[in-house]
């Protein structure tokens, strides 16, 4: 059946990877001729799709968890992962297990041979097939629903083959727009793409000029929308590390809802998921308050404004854009955590300039580094822009955890903060699971 030696987990990871080399192609003509070669597995159990720049990941964590607190049987697709692949597709809270990463991922691996021995335009991205082993395994769980964050855009990524129970868009920002477009609306349109005929949408997004472009899509398609500020609200009540209580207000009331992860902007996000978890009760599916209250309460998002030691204070967040970062700080600001030694890295795609800017007033220090990707921007231009745009103190480390040491020898300000990609907060977790004991590193 296999034209190569089986991969064990290592190395079939390992092997997914090497096909980032193939780049990013948009388009879902191949991953619908992928998906029927394996047949047709996204067809095989009911969705949820999200898409957004900035809170899509949060959303989506939410919304599977308080599925799964409902009882029912919960997929969840997101990307990238932090430390292991199996991060990105789970089935109740759980990892996929490397076992079935290994056999799916083989076979498919025999599927995708077949089609790039076709054409060259055949071959599949690192993404399409990540995308087919989470439908497949899926399928095979047979999951009741499934909650799907999009890779990038909306309109032509992988994921958008399927027609989901509802579609959410989280807020815009400017991002990746080599793909998707130089202006707002050209982005919004990309996300707007995701809008399915008569499948209903739920929207934080409060721009206009995004705003415009989403309605527009949602009339074209008789997508009834649901638009906070309007349709669904939430109002905070009460901050602190430990998270934040808030009220929200849409087909339903519902008072001191707590959520673990901090900033206002998450309280926006489990706004919007309870939104589209009353949809989908609207459509038959049986979520009570108590699920509802019980699955934001207990969502875990590592990585976004993370406080893994409070002795010497050290967060780690993901925020990868100026408007992500511009939020972060905000909350930091708030919560009387600033200034701060920022440890950064970025990818080559990113606005490097902006987000430098957004951390400059808030910086006692800032450390550049490059993480081990071959999208990482090289610590030495990330250098130059601070040198221009913060002129403050900073330093340049070869590797993240140099630079986590580093910070942690001579920290300036209240404590230490790394951020700048997703890619950097996985690399700095491992850092953390290095420390002998964990106590070294502060009491969490």
């Amino acid at each position: 059946m296999f034209p190569f030696a089986m991969a064990g987990y290592a190395d079939l990871v390992d092997w997914m990877f090497r096909l980032e080399r193939f780049g990013i192609k948009l388009g879902l003509e191949n991953m619908r001729d992928f998906l029927s070669r394996i047949g047709d597995p996204h067809e095989d159990f009911d969705s949820v799709h999200i898409t957004g720049t900035n809170g899509k990941g949060s959303v989506s964590a939410m919304v599977a968890e308080v599925l799964r607190c409902a009882g029912l049987r919960t997929g969840l697709y997101t990307s990238p992962h932090l430390v292991d692949f199996r991060e990105r597709v789970r089935v109740c809270s759980e990892d996929i297990p490397e076992a079935d990463v290994v056999r799916i991922g083989n076979g498919l691996r025999t599927v995708m041979e077949e089609m790039a021995s076709e054409s060259d335009e055949k071959q599949l991205t690192f993404f399409e097939f990540t995308t087919g082993l989470a439908f497949k395994y899926f399928s095979e769980e047979r999951v009741d629903i499934a909650v799907v964050e999009v890779g990038m855009g909306g309109r032509l990524d992988a994921t958008n083959v399927i027609t989901p129970r509802v579609s959410g868009i989280t807020r815009i920002g400017m991002e990746h727009s080599t793909y998707l477009g130089r202006t707002i609306p050209e982005i919004a349109r990309e996300k707007a793409g995701i809008i399915k005929e008569g499948v209903p949408l739920v929207t934080c997004e409060g721009s206009n000029e995004a705003l415009s472009v989403i309605r527009n899509a949602s009339a074209r398609k008789g997508s009834m929308m649901r638009l906070m500020g309007r349709d669904f609200s939430t109002m905070v009540v009460q901050r602190g590390l430990n998270g934040t209580d808030f009220d929200y207000t849409g087909s339903s009331k519902m008072a001191g809802i707590h959520t673990n992860l901090l900033g206002d902007h998450q309280v926006e996000n489990a706004g919007m998921a309870i939104s589209m978890v009353e949809v989908l009760r609207e459509q038959g599916r049986d979520v009570s308050e108590e699920d509802i209250r019980t699955g934001i309460s207990t969502t875990r998002w590592p990585g976004r404004l993370d406080i893994i030691s409070q002795d010497p204070l050290i967060i780690f967040d993901g925020s990868h854009n100026p408007d992500g970062v511009c939020r972060t700080v905000g909350v930091l600001s708030d919560l009387v955590l600033t200034p701060l030694t920022y440890v950064v890295a970025l990818l080559d795609d990113k606005d490097a300039r902006g987000v430098v800017r957004a951390l400059a007033p808030t910086a006692a220090k800032m450390i550049v580094t490059q993480v081990d990707n071959m999208r990482s921007l090289r610590a030495g231009d990330l250098a130059a822009v601070v040198e221009a745009e913060y002129r403050g103190p900073h330093q340049t480390a070869a590797t993240t955890s140099d630079a986590i040491d580093l910070a942690k020898q001579d920290v300036s300000g209240k404590g230490i903060c790394v951020i700048g990609t997703l890619y950097l907060v996985g690399e700095g977790l491992k850092w953390l699971d290095r420390q002998t004991p964990r106590g070294d590193v502060g009491n969490t």
